[in-house]
């Protein structure tokens, strides 16, 4: 017999997301922003959690009508089996992409600045063995060690921007509108992704004791990491300024940087160790998730066996690019422009099909019963 998921607290919940999201400030997404709108690139992450706030409200919203439900579950409601279906698989390949182009990115970065010599290939296989086997432990052991380290990666990424503050130069950011309030306008609807693992997140309010927990945990989360990715950039765009634009990785190449004084000056092994942990359970919540979105799409109740098979077609995937760099940046950002808007069309869609279909008024009335 099928036995009921493990319920999910709402600490475990908040830590995996902030490990999911906020880890987009340790990337390129700082680089990427600053080639669009320049020194006002920290501006951006506010602007975007502003304009996907309301498609996650709304989709918070149609959600709590139907207690106890997943994503899945309220698309085939509100949308038919057939169409939710197709919606469904969409939201799959979208997010198989960008896990296989994510997983690659950080194998690059491990690989361009720490272990210079290990192939490509070993260390992959690695990062990617490790997080199919956290992911098969079942997204309640993920939440556990998310608690536990969530506390060390914060603190680890506010200590490393505020040594870079030493070298830092905070006419960097001025003029404060950069190329102009016109352009940061219209980059801020490309970069909704910055968000979008939040969408994903809603395949797990089965695993919570009510929507209204879930939803509590959804914006304690959205509220500080929207926060931190911004206040990250500005220190970032502080320190490097122009040289910005040309870095692939700006925040390894800041902690290779920064010291603690003369006696201690290499201290990136130390942020890198933090690092790495934050970044392995962000891949293993990502491969639980898909897999978890895969099992609903073919009903395949024993999902969690799927995820060997799934995490290596990832690794396939992620090993196709023969020029990596390049390459996945160009990916990365197709997926990018794609899963934004794609994730706020969906949420807009499926409030307007429960307001169609009357599923607000029913609430209503039963509530007032």
């Amino acid at each position: 017999m099928k036995q009921q998921p493990e319920k999910l607290g709402i600490r475990e919940y908040i830590a995996i997301a902030i490990l999911m999201a906020g880890a987009r400030a340790t990337e390129d997404t700082p680089a990427t922003l600053f080639q669009k709108v320049e020194n006002a690139a920290w501006m951006v992450p506010i602007l975007s959690a502003a304009l996907f706030f309301i498609p996650l409200y709304l989709l918070l919203k149609t959600m709590s009508l139907f207690q106890g439900k997943n994503l899945f579950a309220v698309m085939n409601k509100l949308l038919g089996k057939y169409l939710g279906f197709a919606v469904g698989l969409i939201i799959f390949v979208i997010s198989s992409s960008a896990i296989s182009f994510d997983s690659r990115t950080y194998t690059n970065i491990i690989r361009t600045y720490y272990f210079n010599t290990t192939p490509i290939l070993v260390l992959y296989a690695i990062l990617i063995a490790i997080c199919a086997y956290g992911a098969k432990k079942g997204i309640q052991h993920v939440g556990s060690v998310s608690f536990m380290i969530v506390f060390w990666v914060i603190c680890s990424l506010i200590f490393a921007l505020l040594l870079s503050t030493q070298d830092s130069t905070f006419q960097s950011v001025l003029p404060i509108w950069g190329p102009g309030i016109l352009e940061i306008i219209k980059t801020s609807p490309g970069s909704l992704a910055i968000y979008a693992d939040f969408f994903l997140l809603t395949m797990l309010v089965p695993y919570f004791k009510s929507n209204k927990e879930f939803q509590k945990g959804t914006w304690i989360a959205y509220i500080f990491v929207s926060i931190q990715i911004s206040a990250a950039i500005f220190c970032i765009v502080c320190f490097f300024d122009q040289s910005l634009g040309g870095l692939g990785y700006p925040f390894h190449t800041l902690i290779r940087y920064i010291s603690l004084g003369t006696y201690i000056p290499n201290i990136e092994i130390f942020f890198f160790a933090i690092w790495i942990m934050g970044a392995i359970i962000r891949f293993t919540a990502f491969l639980y998730l898909n897999a978890l979105i895969f099992g609903q799409l073919f009903k395949i109740k024993d999902f969690e066996y799927l995820i060997p098979s799934i995490a290596t077609i990832y690794l396939l995937i992620g090993l196709i690019p023969e020029s990596p760099i390049e390459t996945i940046v160009h990916l990365k950002l197709t997926v990018r422009a794609l899963a934004g808007p794609m994730f706020a069309a969906i949420s807009l869609i499926l409030w307007l099909a429960a307001l169609v279909k009357g599923e607000f008024k029913h609430a209503k009335n039963k509530n007032s019963m």
